[in-house]
């Protein structure tokens, strides 16, 4: 389902974007985000940060407010309508989901629970044989009395660590959590080894939510506590270092700001927030060159980014560097013809163009 004239509500978090970052997302493909449960929404997503809020008595509720008539999608399958994930692979895909039901003993509610926390992935409702040993491995903890909530965390876990409910065997600790068995030994889903298992650790997305209260509420301490902690649990996500770097800007600790937003540039090189914040710290730092490479990042890595466009294209000016700065400008005004900042860029433009004719008269 296409995202173009569609109202979008997300439920849960999607991994590795910014709440800005997944709206402009969103309308780049013609599509609305709704930031709270409306009969508008036509369109329901599930971030796999959601098993504990979506789930219950074993059913997917939704949030009050939301029409019943609304699609409901996974986090990976918004992922191909936003064009950040490639299609599943190109595998037989031959069976049908009352084949999948049957063959793992699964009703047909849970199964479609499995889809929409991506532990089953068809295309155009046909199933693999993958999906099916994934089903067959979910029926088997809950036949044992594993949490319908447990196998989705379990299976979500997994994938952050590049692999698949169905690729490993889940079996309960001596605390009741899920881990696996590899050689003999019982390993954490994190893939840690351990031979003794204590209590089961906050899952990720608990900390994330425990450390955007911290920072809202002004306990930045809190914050980055949660936040380092959370970075060591996932060495994937760009959000938790942009996250914490935000937090040591707020505490006026420039330089380690700097780092964590290092940090989430390399984890996801697109992540045009991140350079948008280096390019101002270069510039406060007098650092020009870089500050503009920067935002020149900023604006490859997300084309439609005014802020960073008015602000290389600002630069540019004062560095009486126009024949650079004319095109961003035009592009800065095609984004934002109407803003608070368009006044500016309009002034700013025709002295771009004044000093440019001088320049050829000059030379010519």
């Amino acid at each position: 389902m296409p995202l173009a004239g569609q109202t979008l509500h997300v439920v849960g978090r999607i991994q590795g974007l910014t709440r800005r970052r997944l709206e402009q997302l969103v309308h780049n493909r013609g599509g609305k985000l709704a930031t709270r449960p409306s009969n508008r929404v036509t369109i329901v997503a599930f971030g796999h940060s959601a098993v504990a809020q979506a789930l219950d008595d074993g059913r997917v509720k939704l949030p009050p407010g939301l029409p019943a008539t609304a699609a409901l999608i996974s986090e990976n399958v918004l992922r191909r309508h936003l064009g950040l994930l490639d299609a599943p692979p190109a595998v037989e895909r031959s069976m049908a989901r009352t084949e999948i039901e049957r063959l793992a003993g699964l009703s047909a509610n849970l199964v479609s629970c499995l889809v929409l926390f991506d532990v089953l992935e068809p295309v155009d409702e046909r199933f693999a044989y993958h999906d099916l040993v994934g089903a067959r491995e979910a029926a088997r903890l809950l036949r044992q009395g594993v949490a319908l909530g447990d196998v989705l965390a379990a299976s979500v876990a997994l994938r952050r660590r590049g692999s698949h409910l169905a690729e490993a065997r889940l079996t309960e600790g001596p605390s009741g959590a899920l881990v696996r068995e590899i050689g003999g030994q019982l390993a954490e889903l994190s893939g840690q080894l351990t031979m003794r298992l204590e209590q089961t650790a906050r899952s990720l997305d608990d900390l994330l939510v425990e450390a955007e209260d911290a920072a809202e509420r002004g306990d930045l301490a809190a914050a980055e506590s949660l936040y380092t902690t959370a970075m060591r649990a996932d060495a994937a996500d760009p959000v938790l270092p942009f996250n914490l770097g935000n937090v040591f800007q707020s505490q006026g600790r420039a330089p380690e700001a700097k780092i964590a937003w290092q940090i989430a540039v390399a984890r996801d090189p697109a992540f045009a927030e991140a350079w948008y914040n280096l390019a101002l710290t270069a510039e406060d730092e007098k650092q020009t060159d870089l500050a503009i490479a920067e935002y020149r990042r900023a604006v490859q890595a997300q084309p439609d980014y005014a802020d960073a466009y008015f602000n290389l294209a600002l630069l540019l000016t004062k560095l009486d560097r126009c024949a650079e700065a004319l095109g961003i400008w035009e592009r800065f005004l095609e984004l934002e013809p109407s803003s608070r900042h368009a006044s500016t860029a309009q002034k700013a433009l025709a002295l771009c163009r004044m000093r440019l004719q001088q320049e050829r008269a000059r030379t010519g």
